[in-house]
């Protein structure tokens, strides 16, 4: 009788159990409707400045659907009733479960305002973006986002109003020029070198000008022009001529002995731990090349951005009571045992005057270096503002940070013979925008009248 009570029962839960499977079937497919008929929209995000646009422009833009995926997209470029396509897509369908269409697709395209008959001025950039959600009767849900531009696709005007008639290679100049609207950009180039500009207020309002400085081993100028390029990109470039001088080459010749090895490799070791273990002559060589090409980057880096304003007056000041002991662009060929082992050139002049000699600031300005580098041992650099650096090396003792600002004849440090230096004396270099130039032209009072402060 038990056993026939449990079997009735049984069979009495069984038909209950069943009757809620469809319920979960229903539920089950009312999830995936819900998800299929989801109505969150696309997201567009611009990942360029389109603020303003000249007379070309590379745009990149983000489309997202993290739903039911991307199926369409359209962008126009609109000016009042004039539409034109820039872009469009139709992304094919992956399958009817899950994502209907990517993620995420990255646009690039290319805005060529002029080649489409549209005028400077207020413009838009409509995107227009559809999922493959199955809501609004399986078109999926529609996003349109629009962005305000302003189209300006004339470059900027540029005069040139004075440039150097001869430079000498090594040579510094300046070049004057104006503008008819503030660019997001200005300066000179040559050949490969940029030399940013700045602006002459007493010249009048648009005038500007750019320090300018030759390489010591610059063959011939190919290329010497003024240029700007505007906050729209549109860009206009001015060449001007230069007669260049040659330098007449002066060389040296550098005994390197068993005594200087002995006395200078212990101080380099000590911050380049990678030439232990190496002969002392292999030592020697990589600290006078690789070594010194590192040093020579450091500094065009540490000289590559300068005051825009000029914090120097007049001429710049020469050690005092010192004698030359080495001049700018030397070149210098190095003998070990009378056999030829290395090539260098010297850019800057060597003075010497009694041992820890006082150093001083041979002009206004702010210490942007000081510290030890290398074949300069320790060593400070003076920004003087438009692009002019000064450059002081082997010192004994440095009596100044970075930051500090110095006047004419504010005491800096002491000569010494650190780096790779035979003797107390003082390494001085001068430069412009990160190029080494011959100081002899910025300590002449007349060079610099008539070269220089003229213009300014």
């Amino acid at each position: 009788m038990d056993s026939f009570d449990k079997s009735k029962r049984s069979s009495r839960r069984r038909p209950l159990f069943l009757m809620f499977i469809p319920v979960l079937v229903l539920i089950v497919l009312a999830v995936m409707l819900v998800g299929f008929y989801e109505r969150e929209k696309s997201q567009v995000t611009v990942l360029t400045d389109i603020g303003m646009v000249g007379a070309e422009k590379d745009v990149e833009l983000l489309l997202a659907d993290l739903k039911s995926g991307l199926r369409s997209a359209r962008i126009d470029l609109v000016q009042e009733d004039k539409k034109v396509v820039v872009f469009e897509k139709e992304f094919a369908r992956r399958g009817f479960f899950g994502q209907g269409g990517p993620e995420n697709f990255e646009v690039e395209i290319k805005l060529e305002p002029a080649s489409y008959d549209f005028k400077d001025g207020e413009a838009e950039l409509l995107v227009t973006v559809r999922d493959y959600s199955w809501w609004n009767l399986l078109k999926g849900n529609l996003t349109t986002a629009s962005f305000p531009i302003e189209l300006d696709t004339k470059p900027p005007l540029l005069y040139i109003a004075d440039s150097p008639r001869y430079i000498l290679q090594g040579g510094s100049g300046i070049v004057t020029y104006s503008l008819d609207e503030e660019v997001a950009e200005h300066g000179v180039m040559i050949n490969d070198t940029f030399h940013p500009g700045f602006p002459l207020p007493e010249k009048g309002e648009g005038v500007h000008g750019a320090m300018i400085g030759l390489p010591y081993d610059i063959e011939q100028i190919d290329r010497s022009v003024a240029m700007a390029v505007d906050q729209a990109g549109n860009s206009i470039a001015k060449p001007f001529g230069m007669i260049m001088r040659e330098r007449t080459p002066r060389r040296d010749r550098i005994n390197v002995g068993e005594s200087f090895l002995s006395r200078k490799l212990p101080e380099f070791l000590s911050f380049y731990p990678e030439l232990q273990g190496k002969e002392p002559l292999a030592q020697y060589l990589e600290i006078n090349s690789r070594i010194r090409q590192e040093n020579n980057k450091v500094i065009k880096e540490v000289c590559s951005q300068s005051r825009p304003e000029r914090l120097w007056e007049g001429r710049f000041q020469r050690m005092a009571r010192s004698s030359r002991r080495a001049g700018f662009a030397e070149y210098r060929t190095y003998y070990y045992n009378g056999k030829e082992v290395d090539q260098q050139v010297h850019l800057g002049i060597d003075l010497a005057s009694t041992s820890r000699a006082e150093v001083e600031a041979a002009n206004i300005g702010e210490v942007v270096f000081a510290g030890y580098l290398g074949i300069y041992g320790e060593m400070v650099i003076i920004d003087h503002g438009l692009g002019v650096f000064s450059l002081y090396s082997h010192l004994s003792q440095i009596s100044t940070a970075v930051g500090d600002q110095v006047n004419k004849e504010t005491v800096i440090g002491l000569s010494g013979a650190t780096g790779m230096a035979g003797g107390d004396h003082l390494h001085f270099s001068v430069l412009v925008n990160g190029v080494f130039v011959d100081p002899l032209e910025w300590w002449d009072k007349q060079w610099l009248e008539l070269n220089i402060l003229q213009y300014l």
